[in-house]
């Protein structure tokens, strides 16, 4: 997180920057990224220089949003994590991104370009994957989950479960629970065959979307 979003704000301007985001969000949904920081103003209700004072640059803007989700995904994480059970806190992880995917799917698939352009977001990413990770190891643990699942495999299949139902206003917004459901008797170890390809590692990702290597 920046410098800048780590700042706390007075209540007020706490307010205001949420209410930015939120705008910000649906409008980037509804329009793609083409949509001007003028229109993000007005669907806030704020003035022009006040989106600007927070957000010099539209990219900025993109940033504060993934790494606002991005902290909402690690706090699903450790919330499913306290489960005494690890498959139930598995499951429990797994329906609350898709859950939280299928209510921000508009954001998340008008950004993907963003993310092509700039690789740099994916670190943002990297710590999802890290918060999942060990409700992953731990329902394998408990022979509960597949062992050659990875984290990347079961992210990936929440994403999936959203795109099975179409984006219309007409249909349930949970309609990707039954795909998920279906997803999930698939991944314990008593339906499991041999799968026919390696897992993609995250750092190949990361080479694929040009992210330098640290260090």
């Amino acid at each position: 997180m920046t410098e800048l979003s780590q700042r706390p704000l007075r209540s007020d301007a706490e307010r205001n920057r949420r209410l930015v985001l939120e705008a910000a969000a649906q409008a980037f949904a509804e329009k793609g990224l083409d949509v001007g920081m003028a229109d993000i103003a007005r669907r806030a209700g704020v003035g022009n220089a006040t989106v600007f004072r927070r957000f010099p640059s539209k990219d900025a803007l993109v940033k504060a949003i993934f790494e606002d989700r991005i902290a909402e995904a690690i706090a699903t994480a450790q919330e499913a994590a306290a489960l005494a059970d690890p498959w139930a806190a598995f499951v429990q992880c797994l329906e609350r991104y898709s859950e939280l995917q299928a209510r921000d799917r508009g954001f998340f698939e008008a950004s993907d370009q963003v993310l092509m352009e700039h690789p740099e977001l994916m670190s943002l990413h990297r710590r999802v994957l890290d918060a999942v990770d060990p409700l992953v190891e731990r329902a394998k643990q408990a022979g509960a989950l597949r062992d050659d699942v990875t984290t990347l495999d079961v992210l990936g299949l929440t994403k999936a479960a959203v795109a099975c139902v179409l984006p219309s206003p007409d249909l349930r917004a949970d309609g990707w629970r039954r795909p998920l459901a279906l997803m999930l008797d698939g991944l314990r170890p008593a339906a499991a065959t041999p799968l026919p390809i390696p897992a993609t590692s995250y750092e190949e990702v990361e080479q694929a979307m040009g992210v330098k290597a640290s260090g």
